[in-house]
């Protein structure tokens, strides 16, 4: 069987065997299963090699796979999409990557977003990571920068990052932490905006993007991405992220919010 596999690449195996694991997809595999889940490429590899077996079998299957190519592979960046695409691609879709990253993620997720206009459905499946595993989420997100000085920035973050928990986080608690940049509390110039799109799960994964946090980012633009299953540039960008707590460059959001 690991012959079978040995050019399907190694991102494919592990999403169907988080999928196996979650029960997401079901045994005996078909043609129609593959398709269905998002992958179009080497279906007839998979099938001959995973089809007819059980749940438990595919898993030992997958898992024989993966261990060995542990040994030797470096881990492959995944081309993730949103927009119309050829006959030929091969990349995932945004919306898809990003709710699979939320209904997997264990123990931590930093994020950092430009824009979040009506986020309710694609945040859905991280406030269900806050409340039912405990996960604990930091939110880096861009405010206004103000159009007049403030003898109180402070307060200006905190009215600032309120507003963005009742337009985006409609869920109630569990929470995440909330950050912004101090610099947009104060006029320019000169102008910033925190205008990166990342996500890293676990310290494990990281995803980096094109497409804001919205539905038209998500499944109308033309976007693009790339999902890392490498642990070493995963915790290098989250360490990226919490240096600016660190260092004091991000004000914090302290409402009662648990």
């Amino acid at each position: 069987m690991s012959d079978g596999l040995a050019e399907v690449p190694s991102t494919t195996l592990e999403r169907l065997r988080e999928a196996f694991q979650a029960q997401r997809l079901r045994a005996p595999l078909t043609r129609s299963d593959l398709v269905s889940f998002g992958i179009r490429e080497q279906l007839d590899t998979l099938t001959d090699a995973l089809a007819g077996h059980s749940r438990a079998a595919c898993l030992s299957i997958l898992d024989a796979v993966l261990a060995e190519r542990a040994k030797y592979e470096r881990p492959v960046p995944e081309l993730v999409w949103t927009g119309p695409e050829g006959a030929n691609a091969r990349a995932r879709d945004t919306a898809v990557v990003l709710r699979e990253l939320f209904e997997s993620a264990q123990k931590r997720i930093v994020l950092a977003g430009y824009s979040f206009l009506n986020a309710e459905s694609v945040l859905a499946p991280l406030s269900v990571a806050l409340r039912e595993r405990g996960v604990k989420a930091s939110f880096f997100v861009d405010v206004e920068q103000a159009n007049t000085p403030t003898s109180d920035p402070d307060a200006r973050a905190q009215a600032a990052l309120s507003g963005f928990l009742t337009k985006s986080w409609p869920f109630g608690p569990p929470y995440p932490e909330l950050f912004c940049d101090r610099r947009a509390l104060q006029p320019g110039p000169p102008w910033s905006s925190l205008h990166a799109k990342c996500v890293v799960v676990d310290g494990a994964r990281a995803f980096v993007s094109s497409a804001n946090f919205t539905t038209r980012g998500q499944e109308r633009n033309i976007e693009t991405g790339v999902l890392l299953h490498d642990p070493h540039f995963a915790a290098q960008i989250e360490r990226q992220w919490l240096s600016l707590i660190e260092g004091d460059f991000v004000a914090q959001y302290r409402g009662n919010r648990t």
